[in-house]
């Protein structure tokens, strides 16, 4: 049976399980948030985390706050500052989802959670830009699919966009949605788009042993089944850096960009795993699967590699060369289409790893490709319509005082 046709099923089955707790006081004071759930999950973190951190800083004491997540005690950090954690899809979990006020989730909760009208539920979402479309606007859309767009448009009081485009193509069109947008940008990008990212590429450092010279390049696909292989050689992309890219000599104008060894971060989607024909080999590729925010692997890196991942929303604020390994694109069209054609993306798309290494050498290295890929790239985020405005948090909580005063 079709599984957008179950979650359906499941949705208007919640709304008689959750009845009694529809009968408890919401509490005013309370915010809940949740991160994504499903697969690899990193429940804190993304637009949500972000948005907490904000209020838990700017606003001590005041709100009584909650964190939904899928293991307690990994999560237990968080008690220490106060926080309520729940976990996930459990019956003891319902009163406090139907009891909080305000509801920060970046899309898990929303298509299926049967919220009250007296709460305001804040959609953040977990990707910038338009680039691959969401489930309602694919090929193989059908019924159920757009069923859950609409209870997904009638249960959120506020929807977060990174861009026009965005909001006009899939918050406006795919979700049906008719309520308020905050044009303010995603709350996670808030450092990378004012550049206050030192800090979070430390952690990256420290995590992974990597000296202060070494240089980052960030595998980072997004999730499919392909038939046409996608297969990632770390080793072999690595020893091409090395050996291509050497040392400036000193008193360079582009300063030292090209010293230190390079390092190979490979990050999957959190559902990706190597039955579905994308896979990372090499004996020196980091596996940064358990990383809990990509953000902070953003940061790190000094190059991006990645395929139809909105992270290229992300990293292009940090105005850091990004190349695209796509030799299943064709297949991915067919099965899942864009917002934005993908040939006016500003970014070099390859199919082999000799072709990958050669854009990677030609954008670090510069000689005249880099400045026209700088030049795509401020067009690419001027032609989306940019929304962000690195103060996104900030927007946020003052939405959420509006509501809880």
């Amino acid at each position: 049976m079709d599984k957008a046709f179950l979650k359906v099923v499941f949705s208007e089955l919640m709304r008689i399980v959750t009845l009694p707790a529809r009968l408890k006081p919401v509490k005013k004071n309370r915010i809940l948030f949740t991160g994504l759930t499903g697969g690899n999950v990193y429940d804190y973190s993304c637009n949500p985390k972000y948005i907490y951190e904000y209020m838990r800083d700017h606003y001590p004491g005041r709100f009584d706050y909650v964190w939904a997540v899928s293991d307690l005690d990994k999560y237990a950090f968080l008690k220490e500052e106060g926080v309520k954690l729940v976990k996930h899809f459990t019956v003891s979990s319902f009163p406090i989802l139907l009891t909080a006020k305000v509801v920060v989730t970046n899309g898990s909760y929303a298509p299926w959670f049967p919220f009250r009208k007296n709460q305001y539920v804040i959609n953040t979402w977990h990707g910038g830009g338009a680039y691959k479309k969401v489930e309602n606007e694919r090929p193989d859309a059908n019924f159920a699919t757009r069923k859950r767009a609409d209870f997904t448009a009638s249960n959120i009081d506020l929807f977060l966009a990174s861009c026009r485009v965005q909001e006009e193509q899939m918050i406006r069109t795919t979700y049906h949605y008719k309520g308020e947008v905050l044009r303010a940008g995603t709350p996670r990008n808030d450092k990378l788009v004012t550049g206050k990212t030192g800090e979070m590429a430390q952690k990256v450092r420290e995590r992974y042993n990597i000296p202060e010279d070494g240089k980052i390049i960030l595998y980072a696909p997004t999730y499919r089944t392909a038939r046409v292989p996608v297969i990632m050689d770390g080793d072999y992309v690595l020893e091409q850096l090395n050996g291509r890219i050497g040392i400036e000599p000193a008193g360079s104008e582009k300063g030292s960009v090209h010293a230190g060894e390079w390092y190979f971060l490979s990050r999957y989607h959190r559902y990706q795993n190597n039955d579905m024909n994308v896979r990372v080999k090499g004996d020196k590729v980091i596996n940064a699967a358990d990383y809990p925010d990509m953000q902070e692997l953003l940061s790190a890196a000094d190059v991006l590699v990645t395929d139809y991942s909105s992270c290229v929303w992300d990293y292009a604020f940090l105005k850091k060369p990004c190349v695209l390994f796509v030799p299943d694109k064709l297949e991915y069209i067919s099965k899942n289409g864009f917002y934005v054609d993908m040939d006016e993306w500003p970014f070099d798309q390859t199919t082999t790893m000799e072709k990958l290494c050669d854009s990677i050498v030609r954008l670090v290295n510069d000689n005249g490709h880099g400045d026209s890929y700088w030049k795509r790239l401020g067009e690419h985020i001027d032609k989306l319509g940019s929304y962000e405005t690195g103060h996104a948090a900030k927007a946020v909580a003052e939405k959420i005082l509006e509501k809880t005063r």
